[in-house]
């Protein structure tokens, strides 16, 4: 069975986005942006739901992106990607394709059926829907050393409690903390 994964990046005060879905406060570089090439290079499949996919499809395909992340842009566009989304019906960005309809449905069949691994990035509120149904095997959890006043949190629409036991932690020279959880 596939292990599916959920990685996140949030505030000391545990929001994941702020206001307008506004990520700007997060530190992306130097030793954070060696973890996400390490981490790519397990090609595990990406899972975003729409406006996450939105967000990444925006920057990583581009330019910009292999200029200022070379090695994570390549991880990025050749990666495997899934969008869950009822609104969208089919994925310009290459190696990608869209699920709809019952999406906790279809994350159980994908995990007794696929043999690859399963990370989803981002994506709060798929989070808190496969978190609920038991789904998710292990969090990380990137703490930014930043609080702002407003935002969507990591588990918000959590319906049950998750209890997590600590795999790691690694601390990096921007202040920035990984935290690793199994479920």
């Amino acid at each position: 069975m596939s292990k599916l994964t959920a990685f996140n990046f949030v505030t000391l005060n545990g929001f994941f986005e702020g206001p307008d879905h506004d990520i700007n406060w997060h530190k992306h570089g130097g030793e954070e942006s060696k973890h996400s090439d390490v981490s790519l290079q397990a090609g595990n499949i990406l899972l975003f739901g729409r406006r996450t996919y939105e967000m990444m499809y925006s920057f990583w395909p581009t330019p910009m992106a292999a200029e200022m992340f070379p090695e994570t842009a390549k991880g990025m566009n050749r990666s495997e990607k899934i969008v869950f989304s009822s609104t969208m019906k089919k994925a310009e960005w290459k190696n990608t394709k869209v699920i709809g309809g019952n999406i906790v449905e279809e994350m159980k069949r994908l995990k007794k059926t696929n043999g690859k691994d399963m990370t989803i990035l981002g994506s709060g509120s798929i989070v808190a829907q496969f978190a609920d149904a038991g789904l998710i095997d292990g969090f990380q959890i990137m703490i930014d050393p930043v609080a702002i006043g407003s935002g969507t949190t990591l588990f918000g629409g959590l319906k049950q409690k998750l209890d997590l036991k600590l795999t790691g932690t690694k601390t990096f020279k921007s202040g920035v903390v990984l935290l690793s959880y199994e479920v």
